[in-house]
C-alpha cells in the first residue's frame, strides 16, 4: 500500500539535505559518472512526479478557486518563469499524464519525461476511440519499450504510423489516407505555426519558433544559400588580398590587418552565420523601404531620456561645444543650446522638455525624447478609445504587457482603463496600461462587485508606472521581494513578491498560450476596452470564478 505524499515527500527533502558534498571531488571518474546518471535519473523521476500534480491541478482548475489565477499565470508568478515556459510545462504534465501506463513508466524512472511526452502526444493522436483496450494498451507498450531500448523522442513523435500498423493494422492508413493524414498534418502545422522573441538579459534576444515544413524549408534553404555566398565572397576576399599584397598595393602592415579582420569572420560558426544571415535579410528589407508599418507608424527602436538626463546633456553639450560622441558642434547649434538651457519663463519655470528637445534634435545630440508638449496624453471622457498620441506614451511606458511573467509586446496588446470606462475612468495616460487579450479577462474589474479579490493595478505615485496587485489569496504563494513590510498608502496592499510591483522584463513573444485550460475552455469577451473581444476562462457553474 502507497504511503502519503506529504510524509514521502518530506523524506525525499530531508534525504537531499542530508547528502555530504564534501568528498564529490575525490571521487574517482567512474563514481563521478555514476552519480551524475544517478542524480539525474532521480532528477527525472521528480519531474513525472511534478507533472502528474500540475495535470491534476490543471484538470481540477484548482488555481482558479483558490487564488483566481490561471494555473500557467500561476507558475510564470510563482517560481519567475515566463509565460511560454510555464504553458509549456503545463501542456508537458498533460501529455505524460495522457495515458496511465506512460505515466507510470516515468514516474517509474523506465522513461525520460520528454520520452513519455512525446508518446502520451501519439497516442492521443491515435484513433482511441476505434481502438479496443488492448489495442490501445499495445501502442502504449509499444512506445515504452521503444523510448527505453533508446529510440530519441524526435522518433517517437513520428512513431505514430507505424505503430498503428504493428498493434491495429486495419485502422493503418491507406495510401488514400496517408495523403488525407498529410493534409491534416500540413493544417495542424499551420495552426501550431509560431515564432518568439524574448530577451536573454544578457544582451541578447532569443528566438523560437516553428514553421510548416514546406515554409520552413524554404528559410532554411534561403539561409543556407546566404551563408554559402558569404563564404564564398570571404574565399574571394582572400585572393584579392593576396594579390594586392603580391602586387605591392598593400604594404604587409595593410595586409595583416585586413587578414585578421577576415579572420574573425572566417572563424564563425555555422549557428553564427545563420544568425547573421536572418539579420542581413532584416536589414536589406529596411533599406529596401519594404519594411511595413504597425500601428500608424514604421516599427523602429527607441530610446527613452527624461527631461532632467536631456537637460544635463544640454548644458554639458552647449559648455563644452562637444556632442557625446565627441564631435564639435557648430556655432549656431551651441547659441541655441545656451538660449534653451539658460532661459526661463516669465513665472520661473523650467524650460519645457519640447524647446530642449529640438534645440538637442537640430545639434544632433538625440533624435527623440519623452514627453514633447505637442503629444496629447490625456482626453479624458470626451472619448473612450485611445489616441495614436496617448498610445505612443504607453508603448513608451509599459513596452508591452504589464502583468508579471508575460511578455507579450506593446503591438499586440490592448490599452486597459484601470477605472473602467463605464464606471466613469478617463482616457488618458495615468488610467490606461497595456494589456495582453489573456490578462485582459483576468485583470478587469468586476462589475458587480468592485471589492472582489482579484488582480488589479494602481500606478504608483512618484514614478506614474503601473503597479500590478495579485489577489490576497495568491500572495502567501509568492516568493518574498523587496516591498515585503510596506505598509504605506500605495503599498498597503502589495504582495511581498518582486513581480508584484514591476512590469514584465522582456516584451518580445508575440503569440503565447497563456490558458492552461486549452482553446476548448475560453470564451470570447467584451467589455468595451481594446480593440476587440478578450478571452478569459469558462467556468461551470459551480466553479469559484475566475476575476471573484
Amino acid at each position: 500500500m502507497g504511503r502519503d505524499f506529504w510524509e514521502l515527500s518530506g523524506v525525499i527533502e530531508q534525504a537531499l539535505d542530508a547528502i555530504d558534498h564534501t568528498g564529490d571531488s575525490r571521487m574517482p571518474d567512474t563514481q563521478k559518472v555514476a552519480a551524475m546518471r544517478r542524480a539525474r535519473a532521480l532528477a527525472d523521476q521528480m519531474v513525472a512526479l511534478a507533472a502528474v500534480y500540475t495535470d491534476l491541478v490543471a484538470r481540477s482548475s484548482a488555481t482558479e478557486r483558490t487564488t483566481g489565477t490561471p494555473l500557467s499565470d500561476y507558475l510564470a508568478v510563482t517560481e519567475g518563469r515566463s509565460s511560454s515556459e510555464a504553458n509549456g510545462l503545463v501542456h508537458q504534465a498533460g501529455r505524460i499524464t495522457a495515458d496511465p501506463r506512460v505515466r507510470d513508466a516515468a514516474l517509474a524512472g523506465t522513461v525520460s519525461p520528454g520520452k513519455a511526452a512525446a508518446a502520451g502526444a501519439v497516442l492521443r493522436d491515435l484513433p482511441r476511440h476505434d481502438m479496443s483496450e488492448a489495442q490501445r494498451r499495445a501502442a502504449a507498450e509499444t512506445l515504452i519499450d521503444q523510448a527505453a531500448g533508446g529510440v530519441t523522442t524526435g522518433q517517437i513523435a513520428r512513431s505514430a504510423d507505424r505503430v498503428l500498423e504493428q498493434v491495429a493494422p486495419d485502422l493503418a492508413p491507406t495510401p488514400d489516407g496517408r495523403a488525407a493524414e498529410a493534409e491534416r498534418r500540413r493544417r495542424r502545422a499551420v495552426r501550431e505555426r509560431h515564432l518568439t522573441f524574448a530577451d536573454t538579459g544578457r544582451g541578447s534576444a532569443r528566438i523560437f519558433g516553428q514553421l510548416p515544413q514546406m515554409e520552413g524549408d524554404l528559410l532554411r534553404t534561403v539561409v543556407g544559400a546566404c551563408v554559402e555566398r558569404d563564404r564564398g565572397d570571404e574565399r574571394r576576399e582572400l585572393e584579392t588580398l593576396k594579390a594586392q599584397r603580391a602586387t605591392g598595393e598593400l604594404s604587409a602592415g595593410q595586409y595583416f590587418a585586413a587578414r585578421t579582420v577576415l579572420g574573425e569572420r572566417e572563424s564563425r560558426t555555422t549557428a553564427q552565420r545563420q544568425a547573421d544571415a536572418i539579420t542581413d535579410m532584416v536589414t536589406a528589407l529596411q533599406s529596401a523601404g519594404q519594411i511595413p508599418v504597425a500601428g500608424g507608424e514604421t516599427p523602429r527602436v527607441v530610446v527613452t531620456l527624461d527631461y532632467t538626463k536631456l537637460l544635463q546633456l544640454a548644458v554639458e553639450a552647449a559648455a563644452t561645444g562637444l556632442r557625446p560622441d565627441g564631435s564639435p558642434l557648430d556655432e549656431v547649434s551651441v547659441a541655441r543650446l545656451r538660449t534653451a538651457v539658460t532661459g526661463t519663463t516669465k513665472s520661473g519655470q523650467d524650460i519645457p522638455a519640447s524647446q530642449v528637445r529640438l534645440a538637442c534634435c537640430d545639434a544632433g545630440i538625440l533624435p527623440t525624447v519623452l514627453g514633447q508638449a505637442s503629444e496629447i496624453l490625456d482626453v479624458g471622457r470626451e472619448h473612450r478609445l485611445v489616441a495614436p498620441q496617448i498610445r505612443k506614451a504607453l508603448t513608451l511606458r509599459d513596452s508591452g504587457c504589464v502583468i508579471p511573467g508575460c511578455t507579450v509586446p506593446a503591438p499586440a496588446c490592448q490599452a486597459h482603463h484601470v477605472i473602467p470606462w463605464w464606471a466613469g475612468g478617463p482616457t488618458s495616460l495615468n488610467n490606461l496600461a497595456l494589456i495582453c487579450r489573456h490578462h485582459h479577462g483576468v485583470i478587469e474589474p468586476h462589475r458587480y462587485d468592485p471589492a472582489a479579490d482579484q488582480w488589479r493595478i494602481t500606478f504608483d505615485p512618484d514614478t506614474g508606472k503601473p503597479q500590478v496587485h495579485p489577489p490576497r489569496r495568491l500572495r502567501h504563494d509568492l516568493p518574498p521581494g523587496p516591498d515585503a513590510g510596506e505598509d504605506s498608502a500605495h503599498g498597503r496592499d502589495r504582495a511581498t513578491a518582486t513581480p508584484e510591483v514591476v512590469s514584465s522584463g522582456g516584451h518580445g513573444e508575440y503569440q503565447q498560450e497563456n490558458s492552461a485550460l486549452g482553446p476548448e475552455k475560453s470564451a470570447d469577451r467584451r467589455d468595451g476596452d481594446g480593440d476587440g473581444a478578450h478571452r478569459c476562462a469558462e467556468r461551470p457553474d459551480d466553479q469559484e470564478p475566475l476575476i471573484a
